[in-house]
């Protein structure tokens, strides 16, 4: 955003709390994600808005836009907006488990490579994690794999309450999709209110082909439907 100051206002479309003006810092938005922003312009000139490949000006006819590089800062939404109370009690949850992202030498569907891990498991030795329905569940993702993944759980909204062991401060923060850069390790938590069988993976889909998905299960759900190439079903 370049030309004029804005707010976030709703995140993967749930609404931020109290979100301040800011201005010289560009919006994290990761695959899968949204942000609804609300953009000031100037009484004389314009705005422009900038995704990657391509731009918005906002502004009056013959108006002129600020074409300075968009701003290398980002907007940290983990302290964005005001605390207010987020509906689900972390401190008491029913489960919790460990999603570490990293990457081996090995065989998926039987071809050698070089593929995403989950818990050191790849493709059907990853087990499924797995929930009771109305369980709160805390989750933490880390990422040791070399590369970054916008994580997404399907079915769910993720609550993020800390990120490399810092407290979310802000506004709660719900995703559909969190980007985890290398290095990163984020807890988060949701409650398990959506009976199903739900894909939990990578949103770059080749990385997903590759070895980064599981599952989320509830118990005493179960689906006809198979993986792999035998059964006809390979949507990757």
């Amino acid at each position: 955003m370049t030309g004029s100051s804005f707010r976030v206002l709703a995140v993967d479309g749930h609404d931020l709390v109290g979100p301040a003006v800011v201005a010289d810092r560009s919006v994290p938005v990761t695959a899968g994600g949204r942000a609804d922003v609300e953009v000031r312009v100037p009484d004389s000139g314009a705005v422009r808005v900038q995704v990657p490949g391509a731009s918005l000006v906002l502004g009056p006819n013959g108006a002129l836009a600020d074409e300075a590089p968009a701003p290398r800062d980002r907007l940290d939404l983990l302290s964005y907006g005001e605390p207010a109370p987020a509906g689900i009690d972390p401190a008491s949850a029913d489960r919790r488990f460990a999603y570490d992202i990293g990457r081996l030498p090995g065989f998926l569907d039987g071809r050698p490579g070089y593929w995403w891990t989950i818990n050191g498991g790849l493709g059907a030795g990853v087990p499924m994690y797995m929930v009771d329905e109305g369980d709160v569940v805390v989750m933490t993702i880390s990422n040791s794999s070399g590369e970054g993944h916008p994580m997404h759980l399907h079915g769910h909204h993720l609550l993020v309450l800390s990120r490399d062991g810092v407290p979310s401060s802000g506004s709660p923060w719900w995703v559909d999709s969190l980007d985890v850069a290398h290095g990163e390790s984020f807890e988060v938590a949701f409650v398990a209110d959506n009976p199903g069988v739900w894909m939990d993976h990578c949103h770059n889909l080749p990385h997903a082909a590759e070895g980064l998905m599981t599952h989320v299960a509830y118990t005493g759900v179960t689906t006809p439907f198979r993986l792999g190439r035998d059964t006809g079903n390979d949507p990757e």
